[in-house]
């Protein structure tokens, strides 16, 4: 190493962070927008109900929801019965039944189905009251792990490739930036290179543990796939052989090996169960009223006997392990569970890792903190992608023209960092105006936020760089800032509406979009500024320089606004 280890984790600080740096940003500003998901899709069917402090009771939705799939044809024939009920908690804003059918030749699952019932009738609402079809902050959270329109098993490579990428180039950039905390305190603003350089080392120390800890996460997120020989190593190849790993790794689930060990269909069954109203009341003894989330019925299996699983509603576990009480549905008696691999010190430190990943345990304020870690992240990527631009500005004033590679990074700076923030805006714009009973419409909502991306790449390969910032950034601001205004023209749960109902989640998104509108119009501003002065510098006389590089420095200049 001739030039020395520090300098050679420099290099591969750069090049790591620069040949995924696009895909990067694009993982964390979607995955940032995963931590709202649940207010997200709320905000994207305005034909719910606002939140309210007001709870059903939980044996009346029980009830209502059990005699709907009772008397329900399609799940008659069903292997397992879902009822999810409405609560107080962020997510369980919603009165839903679920049902899974038989697997069919050939295939390892069989057919997952959902209904949202009203919480008055018990019954599917009227259609000018069901929610408008939607991909939701859902879909904005499968694209930063599953992208689109690649195949998933691609898709999830490809990111961790890209996040294996990322996590070299946090640990090369701590070896190479000795003083990371000294840095972090120092910022000098309208020096060029040094100022983007400062700026890159304030947001990257300032929530460094974030960074590593969401990055080393990721990657556990989908470990199998990415050592796929590790399972069979020890379990063997085949199907079957991958079955008795996942029936040994949750030994408490009714994974069942043995295809001789056929259930009757739930609508069968369902006529010898006891009453649930008792079990239920066993159940609420033991955690209290409004504590259960979800309620599964099984039909009675081999040896294993017909079966009602309760699930508690718990958010206060970062380690995602919701308590369970389980009823034998032929007696009403609790069933005693073994201990299963889930209490296992490897078990709990995977769950545990994967909760802080995903945030689903946090407060309102601990969330909150969880978006603005996630917009940091996004801002070091694109403050580092800019960084190597204007480094090397300097160097394309000795040449004729600004090289190729200089070129393509430049115009997918733009298209990335102002170009899907817009395409973003794009989506929630498409939710409202395209008409609700178009076909495929949630898949329209996805496909107008990427047809946005792909024009704002091709708008900036055509117009100057300062002009395609500043352009591509200031409609991005109005899109934001204008999507308030029309919630209020379109819907009647506006912000005003959502404050006064004291639904501050649902209120908070409509604020979230005019604090990015306002972030992006400030990008737009300084975008100008150095634009202008950029225009205005005066270019050096031939005497202090020779023609052939005043002539580039003109070429450059005109290049650049």
């Amino acid at each position: 190493m001739k030039e020395g280890f520090r300098q050679c984790m420099a290099w591969l600080h750069t090049w790591t962070g620069l040949v995924v740096g696009w895909v990067l940003f694009f993982v964390f500003l979607t995955g940032t927008a995963g931590y709202v998901q649940i207010e997200l899709t709320r905000w994207m069917q305005p034909e719910r109900a606002m939140q309210t402090a007001a709870v059903p009771a939980e044996a009346d939705q029980l009830g209502k929801a059990y005699a709907y799939l009772k008397q329900l044809p399609e799940a008659q024939q069903a292997e397992r019965w879902g009822i999810n009920l409405m609560s107080s908690a962020r997510d369980r804003d919603e009165f839903s039944v679920n049902w899974s059918l038989p697997a069919q030749e050939g295939q390892r699952y069989g057919e997952y189905r959902t209904q949202v019932l009203d919480i008055n009738s018990g019954q599917p609402p009227a259609q000018q009251l069901k929610p408008r079809e939607t991909g939701g902050g859902d879909a904005l959270y499968r694209m930063h792990y599953a992208l689109h329109y690649l195949p998933y098993d691609w898709a999830i490579r490809i990111v961790g490739i890209c996040t294996m990428f990322m996590f070299v180039a946090i640990i090369s950039g701590i070896i190479t930036h000795k003083k990371i905390f000294k840095d972090f305190f120092t910022f000098r603003p309208a020096k060029g290179q040094r100022s983007w350089l400062d700026a890159h080392n304030v947001i990257s120390v300032i929530a460094l543990p974030f960074y590593l800890m969401i990055t080393y996460s990721g990657l556990i997120f989908f470990a199998n796939a990415y050592m796929p020989f590790g399972v069979p190593m020890v379990y063997g190849f085949g199907e079957k052989n991958s079955e008795r790993y996942y029936a040994e790794l949750y030994p408490s689930s009714r994974f069942d090996t043995n295809a001789s060990n056929v259930a009757k269909p739930m609508g069968q069954s369902a006529q010898h169960f006891v009453p649930v109203q008792p079990i239920l009341q066993q159940v609420q003894q033991e955690w209290g009223v409004h504590r259960i989330g979800s309620v599964n019925f099984y039909p009675a299996k081999g040896d294993a006997p017909p079966k009602a699983e309760f699930y508690q509603i718990s958010h206060d576990s970062i380690a995602r392990q919701r308590a369970s009480l389980s009823f034998d549905l032929s007696n009403g008696k609790k069933i005693i569970e073994n201990p299963s691999n889930e209490d296992k010190a490897p078990m709990q430190f995977a769950l545990a890792v994967l909760g802080l990943h995903e945030g689903s345990f946090a407060s309102p304020l601990i969330r909150m903190l969880y978006v603005i870690t996630g917009l940091l992240g996004t801002a070091m990527v694109a403050t580092g992608l800019v960084l190597w631009t204007v480094k090397r500005r300097t160097k394309q004033l000795k040449a004729e023209r600004m090289s190729f590679g200089h070129v393509m990074v430049e115009r997918l700076n733009i298209a990335m960092i102002a170009g899907l923030p817009l395409a973003i805006a794009v989506y929630f714009w498409a939710n409202r105006l395209i008409p609700i009973n178009l076909a495929d419409r949630a898949a329209w909502e996805i496909h107008s936020l990427y047809i946005t991306l792909a024009l704002s790449f091709f708008y900036a390969l055509c117009r100057p760089i300062a002009r395609a910032w500043l352009e591509i950034l200031s409609v991005a601001s109005l899109a934001y800032l204008l999507l308030p205004l029309l919630n209020a023209l379109t819907t009647e749960r506006h912000l005003a509406a959502s404050l006064m109902h004291q639904d501050y989640e649902l209120a908070s998104i409509d604020l979230g979009f005019l604090f990015l509108g306002s972030l992006l119009a400030w990008a737009t501003y300084k975008v100008w500024l150095k634009r202008n002065v950029i225009l205005k510098k005066p270019v050096p006389k031939a005497k202090r320089m020779p023609k052939q590089v005043q002539s580039d420095v003109i070429q450059t200049s005109k290049e650049l606004s």
